[in-house]
């Protein structure tokens, strides 16, 4: 009895302190939690009860009532409760940050109802993952749901049709005047205008500096793809995919509200990440960083990256394109010059193997990167090295080159810049090159790798540092491999005296 005495006075201790806590501090803790967690506070005591009111930032989300269930069986009846209670609450607060995600079987012109309300409190910073059918996205369209939205600086909307833009679109009185980032995430927008729309929506926000586009449908926009603005500065656009279902749990079913199909796995078309769009172009010239991920398009005709600093481009063919290449009667229609040429200014940039390839097969011409000093190749077994010597060549600057991974596609078309065909070549790309820190990273220490390594030892007379990290899968020792690797390394003849080796596991 006395302990569980004392233990119960401890515990009284405990939330008395809390309690006497500044009423500001106690809001900074209810900050770390989700707006569920924070309104469940409200029961602990009277100086709790409306404290979570207080709080700038808003996410309603209705997964967090679904426990274990399926969003498709669960009744999202105490979830709409809980919204318009809570905002209710907060009718005399400020908001700056609010985040709604919800699927199928919320009142979708509820949802717009709060987005208004949000706007209307102050809201900066949006984030709306809107799950529903097209037909119900449109229901919870407002004619005015951004008329309130002057102060938005960080908009973020995922899945499914532009809806909540859809009739903002076209106003005249409705612009971002402060949208410094936009998200778009899986948006469906319309395949005959979409050019249209899209380039109507940036002509919104006129001082927009980040955009983040991710499987986005505009391989089928009748024009071809066009990102223009003179204030961006960071661009994000992946479309190789359209959708990303391990991210919004994206369920998919008819629009009949009682159809047993309902919460049934997104169906994934036929022509699922094949498609390649007709015509991109890119007139961006502040631009300083752009994270490119697509098909290789027909062609890319204004690519204007004056400003660039980084670039990372994952640009490759689709299985029509490689079917047509590999053909004996190949006489490639895409052209991806301008866009490599367009990136003539870049310090930083990363390429994926595929890129490596599209280079090689898809390009007339490649540029001298005078301003290039960090170069990062992805590798894949699949995919060759053919371009590899010619942008060695063609980097005067270069200070570092990284590779991730070694294994590559043997052929003939690597050139000198590795041993896999003819290793007693005594001229090589890599005698001129400038290249004084070379990284290897997920090394393997394959006979083939090692073999490659120290070619490039005996090749590179300006190379100062070569640090290895060893693939942390390969089936060795660690301490064993680390031993091994370095001795064996250390002991190879070396064009530069100066080079220092560095062998790790991570």
């Amino acid at each position: 009895m006395d302990l569980k005495r004392r233990k119960h006075g401890k515990e009284n201790k405990v939330r008395g302190a809390i309690n006497k806590l500044p009423e500001d501090l106690r809001c900074h803790i209810l900050s770390f939690l989700s707006t569920k967690e924070a309104a469940s506070t409200s029961v602990l005591s009277k100086s709790w009860r409306d404290l979570f009111t207080l709080l700038p930032s808003l996410d309603l989300d209705d997964s967090t009532f679904m426990l274990d269930q399926r969003p498709e069986e669960c009744k999202r009846t105490s979830f709409m409760e809980f919204g318009n209670r809570v905002l209710a609450l907060h009718s005399n607060s400020p908001i700056t940050k609010f985040s709604v995600r919800c699927h199928k079987g919320v009142d979708s012109y509820l949802v717009g109802d709060w987005i208004v309300k949000a706007l209307r409190r102050g809201a900066t910073d949006v984030t709306l993952i809107l799950l529903f059918p097209s037909r119900l996205l449109h229901t919870c369209t407002h004619p005015n749901i951004f008329f309130h939205g002057q102060n938005l600086i960080k908009l973020k909307v995922g899945c499914g049709g532009l809806g909540p833009f859809q009739h903002s679109l076209f106003r005249e009185d409705v612009i971002f005047t402060k949208l410094r980032t936009l998200h778009l995430n899986s948006i469906d927008i319309s395949r005959h205008y979409g050019d249209v729309i899209f380039a109507r929506l940036l002509s919104k926000c006129p001082v927009l500096e980040e955009l983040i586009v991710n499987c986005i449908k505009w391989h089928g926009w009748i024009s071809g793809a066009s990102v223009s603005s003179s204030t961006l500065k960071r661009l994000t656009i992946d479309c190789e995919h359209y959708y990303h279902e391990s991210d919004y749990m994206l369920r998919h079913g008819p629009d009949e509200e009682d159809s047993d199909n309902l919460g049934e796995p997104l169906v994934v078309p036929a022509h699922f990440g094949t498609q390649k769009p007709r015509f991109v172009s890119f007139d961006t010239p502040n631009l300083i960083y752009l994270n490119y991920a697509d098909f290789v398009a027909l062609n890319y005709a204004l690519v204007k990256l004056d400003s660039l600093v980084e670039a990372r481009l994952d640009v490759g063919p689709n299985q029509g394109q490689m079917r047509a290449r590999d053909s004996d009667e190949f006489e490639a229609p895409w052209d991806a010059t301008n866009l490599i040429m367009g990136i003539h200014n870049v310090q930083t940039l990363h390429l994926t193997s595929d890129t490596l390839e599209v280079i090689a097969d898809f390009c007339k011409m490649v540029p001298v990167f005078h301003n290039l000093n960090h170069l990062s190749i992805e590798s894949d077994d699949e995919r060759g090295w053919h371009a590899l010597p010619l942008l060695l060549i063609n980097c005067p600057s270069l200070q570092t080159l990284v590779f991730h991974g070694l294994y590559h596609r043997v052929t003939d078309g690597c050139g000198d810049a590795c041993d896999c065909i003819s290793p007693w070549s005594s001229s090589s790309c890599l005698s001129s090159c400038p290249v004084k820190i070379l990284k290897i990273l997920n090394f393997g220490a394959t006979c083939g790798e090692m073999s490659l390594v120290k070619h490039f030892l005996k090749k590179m007379p300006l190379l100062e540092q070569l640090a290895i990290v060893l693939d942390l899968d390969a089936s060795l020792e660690e301490d064993l491999r680390l031993s091994q690797v370095f001795e064996d390394l250390r002991m190879a003849p070396r064009a530069s005296p100066k080079c220092k080796l560095e062998v790790v596991n991570y």
